[in-house]
């Protein structure tokens, strides 16, 4: 990869990131409260709820800057439409869970946004851009976890 970088390239990197926290920020003000957390019976190993926004903002940061990172490399098409399609599934999960209550809907929305995560890894490395993969795999690890967390607490309620 190239390692100069143009006042393009800043201004797309931080379009990028912004980007993402914006999704993220949008999508927590869909859910009318959070509230529901503390009162739902959880899983062991459920963190505080303070925890989720700071969990968030980094992943989204990592996140924007792997979609640089890609963008920089060259326009692999699927990955772009993935990186889509995953913020699509990421932004509608909070809502599902929270705002509507359908957890097991959630848990499918969840899953498929693991497998399509799974696959921008897979196709960020086959672009041979690894730290744009590397960034992702936090993400990925998060929602494995958020995947035990939103199976528990649909056996548990």
């Amino acid at each position: 990869m190239d390692l100069t970088v143009s006042k393009k390239d800043i201004l797309i990197l931080i379009l990028s990131v912004a980007g993402c926290l914006c999704v993220g920020m949008v999508s927590g003000w869909t859910a009318p409260s959070m509230d529901l957390y503390p009162d739902l019976k959880n899983p062991p190993l459920s963190p505080p709820g303070i925890l989720f926004p700071i969990v968030w903002t980094i992943l989204y940061i990592l996140m924007g800057i792997s979609l640089w990172m890609m963008y920089r490399k060259g326009h692999n098409i699927l990955f772009f439409i993935l990186f889509a399609l995953q913020l699509f599934l990421n932004f509608i999960w909070t809502p599902l869970y929270f705002a509507w209550g359908h957890m097991a809907l959630a848990l499918v929305d969840l899953v498929a946004l693991w497998i399509v995560v799974f696959v921008m890894i897979g196709i960020a490395k086959m672009d041979d851009v690894k730290i744009s993969a590397y960034l992702l795999i936090p993400y990925l690890l998060w929602l494995t976890f958020a995947a035990y967390l939103n199976i528990g607490t649909i056996i548990l309620n």
